[in-house]
């Protein structure tokens, strides 16, 4: 119970990480709040962590849109009075779009809007009542492209994912002063949605083994591998450390070019 009475939100927590995150931080006994723009996907996995004992909401929102994270923010105060943790976890790329000169700038826009733009509303509008409360912690779901760059994915998504980090350490200077820590994880190739690899699947044999040769540790990545960073940095554990990345890849970027 290493988050027992602290109440969490986490963005894009429908799927992938950000789903295993909110079920982890229910069962560590946190209530979590749960956005995104999947209203269905949401309240199935609010509804799944009630029945099994947590407490748990979904809210609509999309956190590119300054109002939508308003409300977000305004609903779960009204609801549970305060708020400890943000995850900014929601986050989109285009792999079909490697070179900047090919990228459409309506889908750079929206890339930037949503991974980037939309971790700074979520900041913005939770960190008054994270004052409020006394401290508090937020957790940005980076990238290990948000220092390495490769072909597969877009240029907005490095960008965003580049902004990402420099994010974290203004964040993390502005609020030490609260006792607001603002910490980042560096998600190397983890078996989701945004990777082409669905909830149900995830125990499927022949994904787990073609995955698994992706990086130098020989299994797949895993959302929960990234939900226990996230707890880390959300609970006392980690009370120290600010401004800090932590990189969760299974050992890819330690080599120079990882040829399985």
């Amino acid at each position: 119970m290493r988050l027992k009475n602290k109440v969490s939100i986490i963005t894009g927590g429908s799927s992938g990480m950000g789903r295993s995150t909110a079920e982890l931080f229910s069962k560590e006994g946190s209530t979590t709040i749960i956005s995104g723009r999947r209203t269905k996907n949401g309240e199935n996995v609010a509804s799944r962590i009630r029945k099994n004992g947590g407490d748990s909401i979904f809210i609509k929102a999309d956190i590119s849109k300054n109002d939508e994270v308003k409300h977000l923010v305004n609903e779960t105060i009204e609801k549970y009075g305060r708020i400890d943790i943000l995850f900014n976890n929601a986050g989109i790329n285009n792999h079909g779009l490697g070179n900047p000169h090919e990228e459409d700038e309506k889908v750079f826009d929206e890339v930037i809007a949503i991974n980037l733009k939309g971790a700074f509303m979520c900041i913005k509008h939770v960190i008054p009542h994270m004052i409020n409360n006394g401290g508090g912690s937020i957790i940005n779901n980076s990238s290990v492209l948000d220092t390495r760059a490769n072909d597969s994915s877009s240029t907005s998504y490095h960008v965003s994912k580049g902004g990402m980090n420099m994010l974290t350490k203004k964040s993390a200077l502005a609020y030490a002063k609260y006792n607001i820590r603002v910490n980042s994880i560096q998600p190397g190739a983890i078996a989701t949605e945004m990777s082409g690899v669905i909830w149900e699947d995830l125990n499927d044999n022949s994904i787990n083994f073609e995955r698994s040769t992706m990086q130098p540790l020989n299994r797949m990545g895993h959302p929960n591998d990234i939900a226990y960073a996230a707890l880390f940095f959300a609970s006392s554990e980690s009370a120290f450390i600010t401004g800090a990345s932590l990189v969760v890849d299974g050992g890819a970027s330690v080599a120079h070019k990882w040829v399985p």
